[in-house]
Formats: structure tokens, sequence, C-alpha cells
């Protein structure tokens, strides 16, 4: 049986996302939280990749430890095949069913369900969120929207947990450009709009 992954029909969501050139949209988001929560449904993974009326909604998590900001490598073994052996600041992935637990909504549950899955970190401070993620510029990124957060951690300690399809390392602000090229699209939408960005102020807490 196919994953089933959670999408919002793109109607409801227009409003919230159709202004942005660059991709990235911040703003008041309280609701379109309450709007996903409310309007999703759950559809098979295989059937949502070619939906082009509705989004597949991922939380997409970057790390932070004072100004430097956790970077991973996929590997070819990753489920992904574009995502083979491209650098990341995001960690994410598809809502399912079982993504609420331990009083978490939908989004949040997602969120920590992947974290949990791929990395271990220690002394987690601060949780926000900063705005979503529309790419318009081909038929994969089309079908999904991004929901990123920041994870502000006090500790530079770190595991990562599945060795096999990724690899991390902490890397300064200044240097992230450095690896500009290698990023995954998602990842330069976010260095561009947030990581290089002195105008950004808005921030939510995780409590939607």
């Amino acid at each position: 049986m196919s994953e089933q992954v959670l999408v919002v029909n793109n109607s409801y969501l227009t409003p919230y996302i159709q202004n942005s050139e660059s991709g990235f949209t911040t703003g008041n988001h309280k609701h379109l939280f309450n709007l996903i929560l409310e309007k999703h449904v759950f559809m098979s993974r295989n059937q949502a990749e070619y939906n082009f009326e509705h989004k597949q909604i991922i939380p997409y998590l970057i790390i932070r430890n004072n100004n430097n900001y956790l970077l991973l490598q996929r590997t070819s073994r990753q489920t992904e095949k574009r995502l083979h052996n491209k650098f990341s600041l995001g960690i994410g992935g598809h809502i399912n069913p079982d993504s609420a637990d331990h009083g978490n909504n939908l989004i949040t549950g997602g969120l920590y369900k992947e974290l949990h899955e791929e990395v271990l970190i220690n002394n987690p401070s601060n949780l926000r969120f900063i705005g979503t993620i529309n790419d318009e510029s081909n038929s994969v990124s089309r079908v999904h929207l991004g929901l990123l957060y920041e994870l502000e951690v006090l500790s530079d300690k770190f595991e990562v947990l599945e060795k096999d399809k990724m690899s991390a390392q902490w890397k300064s602000k200044d240097t992230l450009i450095e690896f500009y090229s290698g990023l995954e699209t998602w990842s330069q939408i976010v260095y561009d709009n947030f990581i290089t960005s002195d105008s950004l102020t808005y921030s939510i807490k995780d409590n939607h």
C-alpha cells in the first residue's frame, strides 16, 4: 500500500502563496496553519506526486547554533533520487496520518517525527516558524509546499541517526556560500531569502 501523505487543495492555499516571485513568503500565517489543519486530506503519495490540484505539505526544519547552521549532505541511498549527493540546510518530510502524537498537531508532529528519525540534537531551545516555500519552477516542486521552521540549539553536539543516508557538519553563515551551487533548490531559497536577509523579523512559536 502506498504511503498516505497530507495534501491541501490549491484553491485554499492560493491567497497565502501567490504573491512571491522568489518562492518565499513571510507574514502572519496563523490562518494558513488553521486552514491546513481543517482542510487537509490524505492521498496516496504515488497519486499526489502527479496531482497538480493539490500541494503536499512539508515541514522543513533548519537548525542553528549561534551563527552556525547544520549542513547536511544526502547520499545515493536517499529515497529521493533528485536529492542524491545534494547539500541541504533542511530536514523535512511528508506528513502522514500518524504524525500527530504527544500532544502535537499534525504539522509540528510531522516536523518532530522527521527530526527524531534523522538527527539527535542536544539542548534544543527555541523553535520558530519563518515562512512558506513555494517553488513553481518544476513539476516536482509544484506539488509541494514547504513550511520553514528554524530550531535554535544551545549545544553543538549532534548525531546523525541515518548515517547511510546523510552526513552533517556545522557551517558558519559566512561560509555557506561555498556550498551554494550544491544546495537543493529549497535550501537555496532559504539561503537567499532568510539566512542572508537582515530584514526578516517575523516569527511565531510552535503553538499552532
